[in-house]
């Protein structure tokens, strides 16, 4: 459990670290996004059951991307290795059917809210005790 809890929270810090450039490009929606996304406030389960699954996802990609970072030695090198990563999770997140915007605003929602950090770590679990 407490291993899960940890994976939770390193891929929600990378995916928020990772679309940080995606997102710096897309400020002139931003606002209008973040109008939006104060009056959804809430996620029904089905969304939050795709983002932990796309998580877990991008979860793998960073943790199989981790050692070629160890290994890196050139800055070149280390940016072509970032954006293959990158590029894998983003296939992998709409692959579960949620855009990297949404995904990476509920992965933010989830650092600040605990009611919805909760909710996602239900949902995380009772779908893990289904597929154990």
């Amino acid at each position: 459990m407490n291993k899960f809890v940890k994976t939770f929270a390193a891929s929600a810090v990378i995916a928020c670290a990772s679309f940080t450039a995606q997102a710096q490009e897309a400020s002139s929606q931003s606002m209008q996004q973040s109008s939006e996304q104060q009056q959804m406030a809430k996620y029904d389960d089905a969304t939050l059951l795709k983002f932990t699954m796309a998580m877990e996802a991008v979860s793998n990609v960073a943790n199989k991307y981790d050692p070629k970072f160890k290994e890196v030695e050139s800055p070149e090198k280390a940016q072509k290795i970032q954006k293959q990563a990158q590029a894998e999770m983003v296939d992998e997140i709409e692959k579960t059917g949620l855009s990297v915007e949404k995904y990476t605003t509920i992965a933010q929602r989830v650092q600040t809210d605990e009611t919805l950090r909760e909710r996602v770590l239900t949902i995380a679990r009772e779908n893990q005790q289904e597929n154990s």
